[in-house]
């Protein structure tokens, strides 16, 4: 008879610098419990990630150089779990993880479970601005229609009705995976109570940029699975407007016909944005703050998409 109620699934690649927290604080979580195990996707690290992982006692299985989709489905095949949990290697989890996860699992209150992580306070000030934007977002108990897939709880069950994540997509499986597990009919919930930590944020402004333009270049192909709907053409579309909107007003300067209003125009979405979440209002410079990497990050995005694009026609048969 299986006795493994959850299956701890964690990708990695070159994470030894967090991973032995992440382990440490899952270790304390489990207690002695015997019902959890705890596997290691290692994606071909070049630190000591797996040294560290069997340290803690993780069955550590070696899938260099496939995308982190391949990672979570492997792990899902090679564990013996009833239900799933989805951790990255960065993710430090409280004492009272897995009690908070057996209160969903045996009460069946949802299927889909994603707990809101925040990222320390010793983090950048751009990390930290960017961490509040997922709690301004996710701050009570709710239904959602997507999840990072970074600390994900789901049943087997469901996992295996949709087939698990997309092995064709580079990133944004994680939004492709819980779409399909909400059009299925699973309940999923995004849960705000837990102090999870997010040790893996960016340590400067340029790898920030950088996940940025990384995490923004899906959304070609999350269509072309998911089907073309407002929901998922309004994002891309505002990021094209931005950086044809910079463009615009670099020949019009060049031109001679530059004005003041006109970059005050391009704020406007970046400012509607940080004035929609409670948390992003006040005070000034925190305002300021969001503005600003929201502004970024539609231009990062546009870039994103239109190189998407690009690579995309490239792939297509003539």
């Amino acid at each position: 008879m299986n006795r493994v109620k959850y299956s701890i699934i964690m990708p990695c690649f070159n994470e030894a610098h967090v991973l032995e927290r992440s382990l440490s604080s899952i270790r304390s979580a489990i207690a002695d419990r015997s019902d959890v195990e705890m596997l290691l996707l290692d994606n071909g690290s070049a630190d000591d990630s797996v040294a560290v992982a069997e340290k803690f006692g993780a069955q550590v299985y070696s899938l260099p150089g496939v995308r982190i989709s391949a990672l979570r489905n492997q792990g899902a095949r090679l564990s013996q779990g009833k239900y799933l949990l989805f951790l990255d290697a960065d993710i430090q989890v409280p004492a009272n993880w897995l009690d908070k996860i057996d209160s969903y699992a045996d009460q069946g209150a949802a299927d889909v479970v994603g707990f809101v992580d925040t990222v320390p306070d010793t983090a950048p000030w751009f990390a930290k601005t960017w961490g509040l934007r997922a709690s301004a977002r996710r701050s009570t108990l709710r239904a959602v229609d997507s999840l990072p897939g970074r600390n994900l709880f789901v049943s087997r069950r469901w996992f295996d009705t949709v087939d698990g994540f997309s092995e064709d997509l580079t990133t944004g499986e994680d939004k492709d995976f819980v779409m399909r597990l909400k059009k299925a009919g699973a309940v999923v919930l995004s849960d705000p109570s837990l102090d999870m930590i997010h040790l893996g944020y960016e340590r400067t402004f340029r790898e920030w940029c950088r996940k940025e333009y990384w995490r923004q270049h899906s959304h070609i192909a999350i269509m072309s699975q998911q089907g073309i709907n407002l929901r998922l053409l309004r994002f891309p579309l505002i990021s094209l407007a931005h950086v044809i909107w910079a463009l615009l007003i670099v020949l019009l300067v060049a031109g001679g016909y530059g004005h003041w209003s006109l970059v005050l125009l391009w704020l406007v979405p970046a400012l509607a944005m940080s004035l929609a979440n409670p948390l992003s209002r006040w005070p000034a410079g925190r305002l300021a703050r969001f503005t600003l990497l929201y502004w970024l990050r539609f231009h990062i995005a546009g870039i994103s998409v239109i190189r998407e694009f690009m690579e995309s026609r490239k792939r297509s048969p003539a």
